[in-house]
């Protein structure tokens, strides 16, 4: 969904940040296709032209965008490393995934389906609560997941691969029981106590010391050694090396 900013002029084109290798398939508005002339590939992302803009200011935005991942050598966005599927978004990694205003200033709610090949990739994992799952055809399956609480792109995460689970559970203060998991390579589900421990006192803590109770049901985390930061705190699925 796409909203002009409050005092935003009416006659503005839309601004969209993107990387230079991610190809543009298709752009609809309010699920009608716009012609070629309405938009414009820029050095740095997209233009929408005004006049193929919602005169009301608000509607619908889609767009069918092709990226290779296994040719990512940036490590910036969606890439492929040790045969898994990551993201690394922060500062201005999501721009390079999709068309997008990259900016923390702008805050969205994310729904994310996620497709793949069940045997190569049985873990699909992304932001917020996991809503659905299941197979498809072909050997493939699926996983939505929804995060209703609005965040900026650069805490987007996703990560596709084979990956072992540790799991334990904790209880907020209002009583709600909140799923912790930890993804790690297999043979590396032993390492797992001391983080999912910090984790459980981390969540305690901030109940304690600010008030703050934990908002989703589930809490990821993956651990392996090829992610290209040291860490990266997204919404509910934390990424470590």
């Amino acid at each position: 969904a796409i909203r002009r900013g409050e005092g935003g002029d009416p006659g503005a084109a839309m601004e969209l940040d993107g990387g230079r290798e991610v190809e543009l398939r298709s752009v609809a508005i309010d699920g009608e296709a716009l012609p070629s002339e309405a938009y414009e590939r820029t050095e740095k992302g997209l233009t929408i032209k005004s006049p193929w803009l919602p005169p009301s200011g608000e509607g619908t935005l889609s767009m069918e965008c092709v990226i290779n991942p296994q040719a990512n050598t940036s490590l910036d966005g969606l890439y492929m490393s040790g045969g898994n599927f990551c993201t690394q978004c922060e500062a201005q990694g999501f721009r390079n995934i999709i068309f997008y205003p990259d900016r923390p200033d702008v805050m969205a709610s994310f729904t994310t389906r996620l497709e793949a090949d069940k045997a190569r990739f049985p873990v699909l994992l992304s932001n917020g609560n996991l809503k659905a799952q299941g197979d498809l055809p072909g050997g493939r399956h699926f996983a939505e997941w929804e995060d209703p609480f609005v965040k900026p792109a650069y805490l987007f995460a996703l990560v596709a691969g084979d990956l072992s689970m540790v799991e334990d559970s904790f209880t907020t203060c209002s009583g709600r029981e909140v799923a912790l998991r930890i993804f790690v390579r297999p043979g590396d589900e032993g390492k797992c106590a001391h983080a999912m421990e910090s984790l459980k006192r981390s969540m305690k803590w901030d109940e304690d010391t600010f008030g703050l109770e934990y908002d989703l049901d589930l809490f990821n985390i993956v651990a392996v050694s090829d992610f290209n930061m040291g860490a990266m705190e997204n919404k509910s699925l934390n990424v470590f090396n």
